[in-house]
């Protein structure tokens, strides 16, 4: 049987104010983690006939921050009997307040059950001692923190904070490198002037790193005034070339079937109006009054700009190169002495600059394209290459730290490479003991791939390592003050 029990506020408050026990008052905390949330709730041992009211936090996983809203319900099963409450909202961000009156003794189970937006979890602690009063023996004594590090929810949740479990799972044998984002070749266009003459700008404000597209006009050439080089007198003689040819060839026609010129001089006169009105159209194309119009040959970014408003240029002369810079090269530098690992190599990971994390290749459809078997005069290292699409944040020529990935090492103690804090030469992590309290736990590392890293001593599996928010912890450990603890029972 499982009754509804309404029990009244005991005046339950919890802030960073009021953070506090009593210094002989035993207290229990249980920290249980699912996929989703985290759970970490006090409350002072459960005796019969008295009010224990719980300070239940809740946890997203997602983003470590409050459940800020939903219900709790909390049941206490002690044999076949069993009592619980619901809490309708928070009594502060992310933490619930239910209480419970036990009316029986003995051994019973817990039970959590948090509906909130989106979010449907139950969570079970097992072998919960129910006293018979107060004054029992068996109530556990207060427990001294001893060196355990406090930094309390409210503190975690204030800042980015994460923790990840320490798992086994495969891991990758590592070169640890460096390389650059090369355009995929055809993927860049250079285009020349198709005529000399002065050079204006289209646009004012055509820039290096803007985006064109197909068929927009980029320059003018203008070669009015020029002896060597009048684009308007070129235009006009062709067209004059062109209109005779063409009377000439209508003449020919009508003289053909009139049988007064033979086949040989038709031929003739059609080959030298072909040749005359293929040179006027290919004039006409680009030409406008004054000079002739250079347009984007294709769509993509402004790479470089390779001469100034206003400057002379020769016919061939390179005017502005354009990439198309959907799919790249990344082409890593790798010494010799990794020769016999380059045909192991599956992906790589890959920080840049400008992203605060490692990425991963697969995250960016990519794929290992070659690695170098012949070294070119004067190289000393190999090079491998992988294509990899551009998401839009990847800069072509920029230069970026690389782990390349071979073969698996199996069930190695893994960890987030982000949970590794150093001092000098000690590396160590911060673990978590319980959902307020933190270790500081000396490790020995294996190997990196740039996102995780093997930890060969230090940590067990299972344990919870954090992975954001470390420097805090450390902040918290340096601390004269104990922080104030505020669950008022």
């Amino acid at each position: 049987v499982l009754a509804c029990q309404p029990v009244q506020n005991s005046g339950h408050t919890h802030g960073e104010d009021d953070h506090s026990h009593g210094e002989a008052e035993s207290s229990l905390s249980f920290t249980r983690w699912t996929d989703r949330i985290e759970l970490f709730v006090e409350f002072k041992p459960l005796v019969v006939g008295e009010v224990s009211r719980f300070a239940a936090h809740f946890t997203s996983m997602s983003n470590y921050k409050p459940i800020t809203e939903g219900q709790v319900t909390v049941s206490l099963i002690v044999g076949d009997n069993g009592i619980r409450q619901t809490v309708e909202r928070p009594s502060s961000p992310g933490i619930f307040n239910p209480g419970l009156r036990p009316t029986s003794s003995g051994e019973g189970r817990l039970i959590f059950d948090l509906q909130a937006p989106g979010i449907s979890e139950r969570i079970v602690l097992n072998d919960i001692t129910v006293y018979p009063d107060a004054n029992s023996d068996a109530i556990p004594p207060a427990v001294e923190a001893g060196d355990a590090i406090g930094f309390l929810k409210e503190q975690a949740w204030k800042v980015h904070f994460a923790i990840d479990q320490a798992k086994r799972r495969p891991i990758y044998e590592v070169i640890h490198t460096s390389g650059s984002f090369q355009p995929v070749k055809g993927a860049e266009r250079v285009i020349a002037a198709r005529s000399s003459g002065i050079v204006f700008y289209n646009d004012t404000n055509l820039q290096e790193g803007g985006i064109v597209r197909n068929g927009e006009r980029l320059f003018m050439i203008n070669t009015e005034g020029l002896l060597k080089a009048n684009l308007e007198e070129k235009y006009q003689i062709a067209k004059a070339k062109m209109e005779r040819s063409k009377a000439d060839f209508e003449r020919a026609e009508d003289l053909l079937a009139k049988q007064i010129i033979g086949q040989k001089e038709y031929e003739q006169r059609k080959m030298e109006y072909s040749i005359a009105e293929a040179e006027y159209r290919n004039l006409t194309k680009s030409y406008s009054r004054g000079g002739q119009q250079i347009s984007a040959s294709m769509h993509g970014i402004i790479k470089n700009i390779m001469v100034d408003d206003g400057q002379y240029v020769e016919e061939g002369t390179p005017l502005i190169k354009l990439t198309n810079n959907r799919r790249l090269i990344l082409e890593a530098e790798v010494s010799q002495k990794h020769l016999t690992l380059l045909s192991r190599i599956q992906t790589a990971n890959f920080k840049t600059p400008y992203q605060e994390k490692v990425q991963s290749l697969d995250d960016y459809n990519g794929r290992l394209l070659s690695y170098g078997k012949v070294l070119n005069a004067g190289k000393t290292f190999i090079p491998v290459r992988f294509e990899l699409d551009n998401l839009g944040e990847l800069i072509p020529g920029s230069f970026v730290e690389l782990y390349l990935l071979s073969n698996t090492t199996q069930k190695a103690l893994v960890i987030p490479k982000s949970a590794i804090m150093q001092d000098y030469d000690l590396q160590y992590v911060y673990v978590q003991l319980s959902g307020e309290s933190f270790e500081k736990r000396t490790v020995e590392l294996g190997t990196s791939d740039g996102q995780n890293i093997q930890v060969l001593s230090g940590l067990s599996e299972g344990e919870w390592v954090v992975t954001e928010g470390a420097y805090q912890i450390k902040m918290a450990s340096m601390s004269s003050t104990i922080p104030a603890h505020g669950h008022t029972h």
